[in-house]
């Protein structure tokens, strides 16, 4: 049931911002379903719960962090110098940003419960209805996000963005991984 984090997706070797941001996207998704899982993991083996909650404190404090601050300090000026004033393209930028504060709010709220799952995974009944509806919430506002980036944003960087600062993009994300 909840075993399959073993099988998270694997970053992409792209060189493609779009793609690279997708690729994230992907893990995004995955990851908030397990969290959904484990909320509802009534069932599951304590070693299973605790490798879930390890997997989920990790992506969400480590790997997620890197994604909005791609997003946060590579995409969103360049978009916001490139993008006409009043473009739908450049009001989605600055929603991204405000979504990335709920988003964060959340799971502020939910790393700490995933950390005592990690080391007492027979917690879990009591903490299942507080997780589970924090876990709803995120994938709701994740739902509603990854969308506006995808269907919007991601456009408007192949359309507004030259070469160079998409490559430069590229360059920074891969940096922060390196120090991440």
């Amino acid at each position: 049931m909840l075993n399959q984090i073993k099988s998270q997706p694997h970053a992409s070797e792209s060189q493609d911002v779009t793609e690279l941001l997708l690729a994230c996207h992907q893990k995004i998704r995955y990851f908030s379903g397990i969290a959904s899982k484990l909320a509802h993991g009534h069932g599951a083996t304590e070693p299973e719960i605790s490798q879930a909650a390890d997997g989920l404190h990790r992506y969400f404090s480590v790997a997620l962090p890197l994604h909005e601050a791609d997003e946060n300090l590579s995409l969103h000026p360049r978009l916001q110098r490139a993008v006409p004033a009043g473009e739908l393209a450049g009001l989605a930028a600055d929603a991204m940003l405000d979504q990335h504060m709920a988003i964060d709010e959340l799971v502020e709220r939910l790393i700490p419960l995933w950390v005592l799952l990690k080391s007492a995974p027979g917690r879990l009944p009591e903490l299942s209805a507080e997780m589970c509806a924090l876990s709803k919430r995120l994938s709701e506002i994740f739902e509603a996000h990854l969308r506006l980036e995808e269907e919007t944003i991601f456009p408007a960087v192949t359309r507004y963005l030259n070469e160079s600062e998409l490559s430069e993009i590229v360059r920074e994300m891969q940096a922060r991984r390196k120090t991440g």
